[in-house]
């Protein structure tokens, strides 16, 4: 059996975080918490309040041994991490990064269709999951 490569060890732990989402309030999931164990402990531990795409990315690159930068909690340090690829070059479990309102948001390519892309990662609408997001907005 061939050995996986990064990308599908990559998506193969992402996976497993599949309808993981934050719990309103002060309250943690635990799941999340333990992602947070890998940011520094100034982080707001809050995940209703902390955007976790980063400690996500982060965790998934840790368990899997693919690396991960030094402040891999900040969604823009993802942007200096890899090798920069053409939308229509990427492969699925490639890392992406959007600009959103208020920063930014780093997940998983998982597909570039009707225009749109789809991608695996946390603190999205929805839970760890795939949503579209206009091809426009793609930004590394």
């Amino acid at each position: 059996m061939p050995t996986p490569t990064a990308n599908q060890r990559l998506l193969a732990e992402a996976r497993k975080y599949l309808g993981i989402k934050e719990w309103p309030g002060p309250k943690s999931n635990p799941e999340i918490a333990a992602m947070f164990r890998l940011a520094p402990s100034w982080l707001d531990q809050d995940d209703s309040l902390t955007a976790w795409c980063g400690i996500f990315r982060g965790t998934v690159g840790h368990l899997t041994a693919t690396g991960i930068p030094p402040q891999h909690y900040r969604a823009a340090s993802w942007l200096n991490w890899g090798v920069v690829v053409n939308l229509d070059d990427a492969i699925e479990g490639d890392t992406v990064v959007f600009k959103r309102a208020g920063g930014y948001h780093v997940a998983l390519f998982n597909r570039h269709e009707d225009g749109k892309v789809w991608v695996l990662g946390g603190n999205q609408a929805t839970p760890s999951a795939s949503p579209r997001t206009p091809a426009r907005m793609w930004w590394g």
